[in-house]
This record gives structure tokens, sequence and C-alpha cells, in this order.
């Protein structure tokens, strides 16, 4: 078994060879993504060898903030549930990832690494700028045909770390790092907050576990859990999958409207999410339909609704409990807090609580 690299430095020719079973002759690291992905770092390897050996791979190894790894990544068993996807599930998925090359995890110590195909060919969308329609219908697509393909199957009843949202102790763990983020989220971001968001932002936390608890009732299925424009890939050729997906740490098992809700709200602007939601929406029920399913409309819009109030969440957790390494990172934050604040005032989402 080869071994699992704590730093850059050692994944080296020689332990690239190992993973990837090529002779890989020489390699040049160069660390990608800064302020896009938020729990993990990514580096591009250059590689030099054979023709059996790939011009790039991309690895990926734990985050550097000890804060956000502690108190995020392992109270959350988040980077052990993104091995055991990409070893039990990888390319079998409809919503397809990058092609896996190797995926390890030191349960004694939590480092992980993943070694994946580099889509770099791909064309990609940024999500600050928002993404467009046409790309959105491709997204829903591909949400519903994975959406379909998972619904209440006994295999995805047997993924034993795959969990519902509502599950211990996910929704503690978020209310502790939300409520420890609203400080600093506050002195970074709370200009950006009306009076009416910023009191319900303080008073999320205290609905976090009855909104979990919502989004996990039956009927579930898997649910990639982050799904937003810059995890995204679209196809650039006629035998590329429509849409490729990263980063499947906090995936797990709910209702669909939840990857719909989160996308809708997460990737597009205002403008154009209220131009196209209602079509989008019914879209994705449409697409549910040729799998058989019926997702009644009532259920459907409330569950969405519920998943765009617990988005507030993110863009609180981005920049108040993770380290903010750039300004990318801060305008990510900013769009998805608007993105969020928009959708919730748009759905009423600030009477929502129990019955």
């Amino acid at each position: 078994m080869p071994t699992i690299p704590v730093a850059p430095e050692a994944i080296t020719a020689a332990w690239l060879s190992e993973v990837l079973r090529v002779d890989v002759r020489g390699s040049e690291l160069e660390q990608i993504a800064i302020g896009v992905g938020l729990l993990g770092r990514l580096f591009r390897a250059h590689l030099d060898g054979g023709p059996d050996v790939p011009a790039t791979v991309v690895v990926k190894l734990p985050t550097l903030d000890a804060t956000a790894r502690t108190e995020l990544c392992e109270d959350l068993e988040l980077y052990l549930s993104e091995v055991h996807f990409y070893e039990e599930i990888g390319l079998d998925n409809p919503l397809q990832p990058a092609r896996p090359y190797f995926a390890a995890f030191d349960e004694a110590t939590h480092d992980f690494v993943l070694v994946l195909e580099d889509l770099g060919r791909l064309r990609r969308a940024d999500q600050i700028v928002g993404c467009s329609v046409a790309d959105a219908e491709t997204v829903i697509d591909a949400i519903a045909r994975n959406h379909g393909h998972w619904w209440e199957t006994d295999r995805l009843a047997s993924l034993h770390w795959l969990k519902a949202l509502s599950t211990p102790p996910f929704p503690a763990v978020i209310v502790d790092n939300y409520r420890a983020a609203w400080p600093k989220f506050v002195e970074l971001m709370g200009s950006d907050l009306s009076p009416l968001m910023r009191a319900y932002g303080e008073r999320l936390p205290a609905l976090m576990p009855w909104l979990l608890q919502e989004l996990a009732r039956p009927p579930r299925t898997f649910l990639h859990g982050d799904l937003r424009l810059d995890q995204l890939f679209f196809a650039v050729g006629p035998d590329d999958p429509p849409v490729t997906a990263l980063d499947w740490q906090v995936a797990a098992k709910g209702r669909g409207a939840y990857d719909l809700g989160y996308f809708l709200s997460q990737s597009l602007t205002a403008e154009t999410r209220r131009s196209c939601e209602d079509q989008l929406i019914e879209r994705y029920a449409e697409r549910l339909a040729e799998h058989g399913i019926v997702y009644p409309r009532d259920q459907l819009r409330r569950d969405y609704r519920l998943t765009t109030a617990w988005c507030f969440g993110y863009p609180v957790l981005a920049v108040g409990r993770i380290d903010v390494a750039n300004d990318r990172q801060l305008k990510l934050a900013r769009t998805m807090l608007n993105g969020a604040a928009t959708t919730i005032e748009d759905h009423d989402g600030l009477s929502l609580r129990p019955d």
C-alpha cells in the first residue's frame, strides 16, 4: 500500500509511479484552485514518462487550516466519506466525478490523499460571475438523473458511510461551528447584511436541527451536498459527460430538493435565477418523472424553500470558520451570501419555523 503524503514534497515521481502503476520519470507540482476549494489543497502534477503516463493528474490533500480540519473535516468525517465515495462508487455514479487513480485515508491521523484525473481540458464557469440558463439546465438534468438512480434504493441504504443529513453529530457540529463563525463573519461581511437578514442569521442556529430533520425525511436519495458552480466541469466533446462534479466530501442522504435548492441559490445570480427558477424546478420534477419518481410539487417547493433557508449558513462558515486564503475566497463568500439572502427573501424564508 503506498504511503499517504502529508506534504506536497512527498508527491515524488517515485510515489506517483507507485500509485499510477506506470513509470513516471519526472514530475513538477503546482498548487491550484486557491480560494475555490475551501477544505482541501489541490495540486496539479505535470508528469514525464512513456505513452501510458498521463500528462497531468490532480492530487488532493487535507487543508492546512487546523481549526477547519479538526472542527469540521475530522468531526464530520468529510475526508473519510470522500475516499469511500471514490473507492466504492466513483465512475459508476450517474453524476460522474473525476476518474480516481488512487484514494487512501489514515484512520489514526485523518490524513488522506486523492489522485484524480485532471479535468482542466473541460469547460468551467466562474461561480462569482454566475451560471447561464443553458448550463443550469444541464446541471438540473444531471441532478435529476443522479437522484433518480439512487432514489430509495437498497444500495443507498447499504452505504454505511453515507449519513442522513440529520444523523448525529452533523447537526450539533454545524451549529457549534456556525456559532463560533458568526462574530468573524459579521466583522468581515456584516455590512452586506440588511437588518432583517442579520436578525435571521442570529436565530438560524436554533432552526438548524429542525431544517436538517425536515430535509432528511424519506424518501431519500444520494445528495452531492456541495453542488455549486466552482465544483463543476462541462463537456467540450461528444464523448464527455454533460457535467462532471468534484468535492464529494459532504455527500449525504436526504430530500432531492437539497441539491436543487443549493445549486440554484448559490450558483446563479439573483436576476438569472428569477428568470428561470420556476422552469428549472419543474424541469427537475419532469426529469424525475422519467425515472418513474413522483415528487409532489407542494413537497418539492417546500423542500426547496427549506434548503434555501439552510444555505445561509455556508457563507458564514466559509469566512468565519475557514481561513480566508485570498480575495477570491471573500468574493465567493459574498456571492454565496447574496444568493442565499435574495432567495430567502424571494421565498419568504424569514417566516420559516417549526409548526
